[in-house]
């Protein structure tokens, strides 16, 4: 079945072509978009998890606080968002934080929880990024992309760890001897590692999926179907 639109106000002409087993929108001229089938999304999914969780263990410790480590397992977990859109993204952080808790959990049994939210956090800050710069170029939604999500992560980080960091095991380091006192200043250590590791986990997750060709789920400078659908506003 094959059926054709009419010319939007951008004077592209769309094409819905399904076969009964796949499904792609082709738009002339202008940006393709390409809707992934489910095994290809479930493949990726289970992809961007298995990198997460290997590249967990390889970190490095902050200069400026030797108990906070820098990695980049978070990029393949931000590409999910990227290239699968929200729910996408979602399953990739939820599915490393089950792995983690079971494989390296860190300090706290809680704590790939905290780094789900820090993530999620993070999702927040690109997706409002990728709507308000719709259109204005590549280069500007990564830079507003990079900051925000720092921003809503740091934020957000800022009051979960303000509620949690003085709790007794196995919620906080309050058994370890950090006192509510000692908060204040632990927020400012642990704003800078979210905020810096936002600024390179953000421009890296898009520059892996600017190269990736189209068949594979990238667009170039452009976003994937689930992405692009949110930062449409579902349309």
């Amino acid at each position: 079945m094959v059926s054709l639109s009419g010319f939007d106000l951008g004077l592209r002409l769309g094409i819905y072509k399904d076969t009964g087993k796949y499904q792609t929108i082709i738009r002339i001229p202008g940006r393709r978009r390409f809707r992934m089938r489910r095994t290809s999304r479930i493949s990726l999914v289970a992809l961007f998890t298995a990198l997460a969780v290997v590249l967990n263990g390889l970190t490095v410790p902050a200069p400026y606080a030797g108990f906070l480590l820098y990695g980049i397992w978070e990029v393949p977990v931000l590409l999910g968002l990227l290239m699968l859109g929200p729910w996408g993204g979602l399953t990739v952080a939820a599915l490393n934080g089950v792995a983690l808790e079971f494989i390296n959990p860190g300090g706290l049994p809680t704590g790939p929880l905290y780094n789900f939210v820090a993530e999620v956090s993070m999702f927040g800050g690109v997706l409002v990024a990728a709507r308000i710069t719709r259109g204005r170029g590549a280069l500007a939604g990564v830079v507003a992309a990079t900051a925000l999500g720092a921003a809503v992560r740091t934020a957000v980080m800022s009051v979960v760890n303000w509620m949690v960091l003085a709790q007794p095991y196995p919620i906080g380091f309050g058994t370890f001897g950090v006192t509510q006192a000692q908060v204040p200043w632990l927020l400012v250590l642990i704003g800078v590692f979210n905020a810096t590791v936002a600024l390179y986990v953000v421009p890296a997750a898009y520059g892996i999926r600017n190269v990736i060709p189209p068949r594979f789920g990238g667009q170039g400078a452009q976003p994937t179907q689930g992405f692009t659908n949110y930062v449409d506003g579902g349309r």
